[in-house]
């Protein structure tokens, strides 16, 4: 996969905090940020539908995560989405404090907002370690456009269909306070996003 560097990295720095981790229990609700690889499937590729831009997204975001009981995890989040333009058109804007015009490109960018939960089993493993899997659905406006440019063409690639998704994962408390999720998501969308690698840190403690 394009997206195998990152999830090495990701597990590199998951596994890097078991020795620092500290006998004590989970938090039952926190927020922290995210970090996904995301890999594109375009099966109107080589067609005039194609969208034309790389096969690799990348997603940055919050998220808010609960554990009601010990069994079952939820989670909510929202991710900025940046992908590769690889046909961008070109405009030529004008700065509205200077008045200098000057021609910017298109670039492929977006927002999604996310809801999962599942079962978890705790502890039995390895201490302070969490494994699951969650059902999820990701809902996604991501659009061909030039960035703060509010009377240039805007393209919407309706392509990147919203879905459903599968997500089993594992997680690791670091500290009192900080913990680690490294999950994979494969979507059930033919078009759109196909899976992700994604990296999770909680480190607000509800």
């Amino acid at each position: 996969m394009k997206y195998a560097k990152y999830a090495l990295f990701a597990g590199a720095l998951l596994l890097s905090g078991v020795s620092k981790a500290e006998n004590v229990n989970f938090y039952n609700y926190s927020c922290g940020v995210s970090y996904q690889a995301l890999s594109v499937n375009d099966i109107n590729q080589g067609t005039e539908l194609d969208m034309q831009v790389d096969d690799l997204a990348h997603a940055i975001g919050i998220h808010y995560k609960g554990e009601p009981r010990s069994f079952y995890q939820f989670a909510i989040g929202i991710d900025y989405v940046y992908i590769k333009d690889d046909n961008p058109f070109t405009e030529e804007v004008k700065n509205s404090v200077t008045g200098n015009k000057l021609s910017r490109e298109s670039d492929v960018t977006g927002t999604a907002i996310y809801g999962e939960l599942g079962l978890i089993l705790k502890d039995h493993l390895v201490e302070n370690l969490t494994i699951g899997v969650l059902g999820g659905y990701r809902y996604n406006n991501i659009s061909r456009s030039i960035f703060r440019c509010s009377s240039c063409e805007e393209q919407e690639l309706d392509n990147f269909k919203s879905s459903s998704y599968i997500k089993p994962f594992i997680e690791y408390q670091i500290t009192k306070r900080i913990h680690e999720q490294l999950g994979y998501s494969h979507y059930l969308n033919d078009e759109g996003f196909d899976s992700s690698i994604g990296l999770h840190i909680s480190f607000m403690s509800l």
